[in-house]
């Protein structure tokens, strides 16, 4: 199991475009970054350090770590099923009714896919909202499967029992949650948080009853949000808070996100899934602009790739894309720059998916920039053969990058890949456990149809 780095080990990175995402450093055209243990030391134009292992990044960008901020992890073997997916009931019966066909093998081996994909595409850290909680081993064996890959991970503990609003009949779930929350604290790789019940499948009751748990062990939050109202509705309970990540909240309406943006909190967005899926995504720039901490996700493998460059580069393009609307609504036509329009520009997206991020998860101190004294998660991208963009580095990284440039992955100070190669993982493990968990699920599936025709 991969452990955070001693606090005798040093690793020095050379040379390298550095996109530290913090104000009081900005980039560094040529840097280094001197790594401690599993925090960053020092980052400067030069640095030398005879006892640390250097790695040469001349010709690389090294920027903070990508962190999905809602991802189910579980439905990594899934991927393709939901690929021409409109409707939800299209989710529920191509992908979603699935889950109570997932052994707790079945949780372990989807896992660990989807954490070691991530972790060869530049994403070290994931709000992993695992909604297949269907007993206390299948939550033990999600946690395992990330204590094995050492991804530095929130797992939401799923606290949807069914989709047709029963009552709780699963105590269970909330005393489990306690245990494992006990168990893991704050201090690793791995945390535990709490993925709360849709709203408008349980009560506010229900609700109120898991986010006080949640805030009595100190733990982060997230829930699905889709429908409207539901956001004024946690905030007239006085529920809301910025240790609940919403995920969507594409019919949230302004002064819903102004809830959100008094009280620090976050949204997490899925574009590709929610765009796919014919979501309006106005609330893209209205949360922008209303001082919302945008965060981004992948949602389901089902759907789309495990590829957050993508996922910012069509973020940008949707902001710019409504930005134009509005002004060609507006009767401004020839499009022309003013103040404020367009609002975003290329680096805005890699805040989202690190410095945002990171307060989303509960790691907004320590987490999501490269300065002295933050956890060492980062990330260097090769721009060979073809050479770096001109003009912002960030603009590089977020419309030119995908997942086959990330040469190396760097979490808690201890390198999982290099010159492009996982370390210590193995893509091929991550194939073969696609491979079992498929081969069971539909197994399953096939002889249940069969006993409900027999």
């Amino acid at each position: 199991m991969p452990e955070n780095r001693s606090t005798e080990s040093r690793l020095l990175i050379k040379g390298a475009t550095v996109l530290t995402m913090d104000p009081a450093l900005g980039d560094l055209t040529t840097g280094d970054v001197l790594v401690v243990g599993d925090r960053i030391s020092a980052v400067a134009p030069e640095l030398t350090d005879p006892q640390a292992e250097v790695i040469d990044a001349r010709g690389m960008i090294a920027f903070p770590g990508l962190i999905d901020t809602h991802m189910h992890a579980w439905q990594t073997p899934l991927k393709g099923l939901h690929a021409t997916g409109w409707t939800f009931d299209d989710y529920q019966s191509r992908v979603f009714y699935l889950r109570e066909h997932f052994g707790v093998e079945d949780i372990h081996d989807a896992t660990l896919a989807g954490s070691i994909e991530m972790l060869d595409a530049g994403v070290t850290g994931v709000l992993d909202f695992c909604h297949n909680v269907m007993s206390p081993r299948h939550a033990e064996a999600a946690l395992d499967a990330h204590r094995a890959t050492g991804q530095r991970t929130l797992w939401a503990y799923g606290m949807l029992s069914s989709l047709d609003g029963a009552p709780r009949e699963d105590a269970w779930r909330l005393d489990h949650v306690s245990e494992l929350r006990k168990e893991t604290g704050d201090d690793g790789l791995l945390r535990v948080g709490m993925a709360l019940a849709s709203i408008e499948r349980g009560s506010m009751g229900r609700i109120a009853e898991e986010i006080a748990l949640a805030r009595e062990l100190g733990m982060q939050m997230t829930v699905h949000q889709n429908p409207a109202g539901q956001i004024r509705a946690l905030h007239e309970a006085g529920l809301l808070g910025p240790d609940i990540v919403p995920a969507h909240s594409n019919a949230a309406d302004n002064e819903e996100l102004e809830f959100i943006a008094a009280c620090g909190g976050s949204i997490s967005f899925t574009p590709e899934c929610e765009f796919g899926g014919g979501r309006s995504m106005t609330v893209l720039n209205r949360a922008h602009r209303a001082g919302v901490a945008s965060t981004l996700g992948i949602d389901t493998p089902a759907r789309v790739p495990i590829d957050l460059f993508a996922t910012m580069r069509l973020t940008f393009l949707l902001m710019r894309s409504v930005d134009a609307f509005d002004e060609r609504e507006a009767g401004r036509y020839p499009l022309t720059r003013r103040p404020g329009v367009p609002m975003v520009e290329p680096r805005h997206m890699l805040e989202y998916a690190t410095v945002n991020a990171a307060r989303a998860i509960g790691l907004g101190e320590d987490l999501g920039r490269l300065a002295p004294g933050q956890l060492a998660d980062l990330v260097l991208i090769n721009t060979a053969p073809y050479g770096v963009a001109l003009g912002d580095p960030a603009a590089h990284v977020v419309l030119r990058t995908q997942p086959s440039d990330v040469d190396t992955v760097v979490v808690g100070g201890a390198v999982r890949k290099r010159n492009g190669v996982l370390t210590d993982l193995d893509r091929a493990d991550a194939g073969a456990a696609t491979e079992r968990v498929r081969e069971r699920i539909f197994t399953d599936v096939e002889a249940a149809a069969q006993g409900r025709d027999a």
